[in-house]
């Protein structure tokens, strides 16, 4: 391992002197594109209208560019920003010239891609690392998100907020109002960053404000513009908002018997501004009953599988305790608080979380959580420490530290715990091309005071036709994350029946190559690409090599068509209990290709198609997908899905085939009026599910959901497992 970080360095160090450029080049958009922003007293009313004065004498954002398919080039359709403020809130106007032939794919919140939809990013602390952004569709559906430091959305996240448009045969227009108590910002800056970006799913584009290379996310922090305050906003009052909830709920467990329980709850959330930057969140009892199901996927693996958080407590500034680690190997998943490994609740008793800037360059996060104890497990208290330090312009370097204590009748168990403590560096030049990260966490644990590291680092370049990346990371086997997600680290002897813990080193690296063609009719662009990922065991030997080229066509018209060569080397440590009789621990080596394509997702029907065929441990494999989608633009969605796993082994391990099918039906009676339902069978999880959600946003952030979920065994005698109805009120009171 000492050898191994000692070679990577030098490579890294080598590379960084013989380029002279590296550290170099500006994203800095602040000094050519300024929107001026002023107080005004005027009333304005949000209904997208636009009929208020200011809005004629507003400065003006105008002109953007053409962020993707292609660069450096002015957008076609116009598209108009203004803005203003008062006492309460940030005003913004938005004139989008169009014809009125809009794709709207739903009415549902929170979702953005491929409609007609404009939105503004906005970064009070000029931090260049994380920001919110306000969008809506050309039929008014909201998304509010938090941006993270490498461009990504977080869409999860809820807030206050209001918005209007109205639809014209040449143009639709925008009116919102962001209120002062949903931002965090400090009151002595006169400047935010800021950017605009607005999507034509029609000419298949992505329009900007200030301008951002296409090899980035039309998100990223690092090109925006600059939003001038004619006076720094003050700080507001009082800034507290109370999220009482009410369920009654029945349950029915069908297993051995019909028994029913019927059970009402109250709980609820407080959102406390301690300052305008530094927010205080607290939760009693919280209930997320009315989170959509995980939807199921087929592991085809010998290691647990990552889903991500849908909980609303545990989205808001995730990432300054979630964005440590390596690939999917992190420190901290919050899906560990309050689930158990099968995903089913544990009773959370209460949660607080501390978390925003102290200044603008130090973001800190403190969390507690206890949950209550149950049959199967003690009663658990989470904690979690981080801070984020901005270096230079776009650089961090970052800690954390992590405990699980257990406890039993209100006592701590002193030698049942779990702690985690370690840091982070990450490094990017102004204009996000050049990017490395390295860290180190180091686990605590009764009994195991060696091979308990995770050390980890990645070198990225971005360029707009080649890109590449090369990284590493090792973990011993007695490294322990309570609070964390390791995946392969976990592995399972059918043998013996146990979890047997495996350290290992793993070197990656990844090659991409992008072609525009600038004269072609049907192609945006091309990709050709290499993967390369090995895992060594402890002692040296390779425990795996997994090797892919492949090449996509993205086609101006939304369709892909993607082809790729896969070839894995696999040396079981234990045997591989994909079938009944567990496959032996040997050498396998596996080649396969696989075609994806799917049609113009702009198209009310549309379809997507999968197919991979190869070598499979010893025997065959043929996996095949399809996903078919209608759309009734802009009430309805309609989704049919199967996936089909046939394997072909040699005797006595013989064939096993995985089934997994789905259907999904979503009716957008309007923007505050949902009904979605969803239907998965799985033969590898022995299980067919049915949930039914019906919600109505009958105020701002205030919610009234009915939940009806359904389960039944598929394998053997066809039958129900459990039921459950659940009725949630929620209130967002802002005092």
């Amino acid at each position: 391992m000492n050898r191994l970080s000692t070679v990577l360095a030098l490579i890294v160090f080598l590379f960084i002197s013989s380029n002279p450029t590296f550290g170099q080049g500006s994203s800095d958009n602040s000094q050519n594109y300024e929107l001026t922003i002023t107080k005004i007293t005027e009333t304005i009313t949000i209904d997208g209208k636009l009929e208020e004065s200011i809005w004629t004498t507003a400065d003006v954002a105008s002109q953007f560019w053409i962020q993707s398919p292609i660069d450096g080039e002015r957008a076609k359709k116009n598209t108009e920003v203004r803005m203003a403020y008062d006492d309460r809130f940030v005003y913004l106007s938005a004139v989008c010239w169009d014809n009125d032939d809009y794709i709207i794919q739903t009415l549902k919140r929170d979702q953005f891609d491929g409609n007609d939809a404009f939105g503004v990013l906005l970064d009070p602390m000029m931090e260049q690392t994380n920001a919110l952004a306000f969008a809506v569709n050309a039929m008014g559906a909201q998304v509010e998100s938090i941006i993270l430091p490498n461009g990504e959305s977080d869409d999860s996240w809820d807030n206050r907020w209001f918005v209007d448009v109205q639809r014209y045969s040449d143009k639709w227009t925008v009116e919102m109002a962001i209120p002062f108590k949903t931002l965090r910002y400090r009151e002595d800056l006169k400047n935010w960053s800021i950017n605009f970006y607005r999507t034509d799913p029609g000419s298949n584009e992505t329009h900007v404000w200030a301008p951002i290379p296409r090899q980035f996310n039309f998100n990223d922090l690092g090109y925006s513009g600059r939003l001038s305050w004619d006076a720094a906003p003050k700080k507001q009052g009082s800034n507290v908002s109370l999220i009482p909830y009410l369920t009654a709920r029945l349950d029915q467990n069908l297993r051995n018997g019909s028994t029913s329980t019927t059970n009402m709850e109250a709980g609820g959330d407080a959102k406390i501004a301690i300052t305008p930057t530094l927010n205080l969140d607290l939760t009693y009892n919280p209930d997320f009953s009315q989170v959509e199901v995980d939807r199921q996927v087929t592991n085809l693996t010998r290691f647990n599988i990552f889903f991500p958080e849908r909980r609303q407590f545990f989205l808001e500034n995730a990432d300054i305790f979630s964005n440590y680690g390596f690939f999917a190997e992190r420190p901290f998943f919050s899906r560990r608080i309050g689930l158990d490994n099968r995903g089913n609740t544990v009773p959370i008793l209460y949660g607080l979380r501390l978390s925003g800037n102290l200044d603008p360059r130090l973001r800190v996060g403190a969390f507690n959580m206890h949950t209550q104890s149950t049959d199967n497990q003690l009663a658990q208290n989470y904690t979690a420490l981080s801070f984020q330090k901005r270096i230079w312009k776009r650089s961090a370097i970052k800690g954390i530290f992590l405990n699980r204590q257990a406890f039993s009748d209100g006592e701590v168990q002193k030698e049942d715990y779990g702690r985690n403590l370690g840091g982070e560096f990450n490094y990017s030049t102004p204009d996000g091309k050049w990017q490395a990260f390295g860290g180190y966490i180091h686990s605590l644990k009764e009994g195991f005071n060696d091979k308990n590291k995770h050390v980890y680092g990645r070198f990225n370049y971005n360029g707009q036709n080649f890109r590449t990346f090369i990284g590493f990371q090792h973990m011993g086997e007695n490294y322990f994350s309570d609070m964390g997600f390791n995946g392969r680290l976990i592995n399972f002897n059918p043998e013996t029946g146990q979890l047997v813990r495996v350290g290992f080193t793993q070197v990656a690296n990844m090659l991409n190559y992008f072609i525009y063609p600038k004269n072609s009719k049907t192609i945006n662009f091309h990709w050709s690409g290499y993967e390369n990922f090995a895992f060594f065991n402890a002692d040296g030997s390779l425990n795996e090599w997994y090797m892919r080229l492949r090449h996509f066509f993205i086609f101006k018209n939304t369709s892909q068509l993607k082809f790729r060569l896969n070839y894995n080397h696999v040396d079981l440590v234990f045997p591989f209990a994909i079938t009944s009789t567990p496959l032996p621990a040997r050498s396998y080596d596996m080649k396969e290709i696989n075609v994806e394509f799917n049609t113009d997702r702009r198209k009310r029907l549309n379809t997507d198609m999968f197919l991979v065929y190869g070598q499979f441990y010893g025997g065959t494999k043929l996996t095949y997908r399809a996903n078919l989608l209608f759309r009734t633009q802009p009430w309805g969605n309609f989704a049919l899905g199967l996936e089909r796993n046939d394997i072909w082994l040699p005797d006595p391990y013989g064939y096993t085939n995985l089934t997994l099918a789905s259907a999904r039906v979503e009716i957008n009676f309007a923007t505050n009026l949902f009904w979605t339902t969803f239907f998965q069978y799985n033969t590898q999880a022995n299980n067919f599910n049915i949930n039914s959600r019906f919600q109505w946003r009958f105020a701002p952030m205030s919610d009234f959901f009915l939940v009806y979920t359904d389960n039944y065994q598929v394998e053997g005698l066809f039958g129900p497992k459990n039921r459950s109805l659940v009725f949630k009120v929620n209130y967002w009171l802002t005092l």
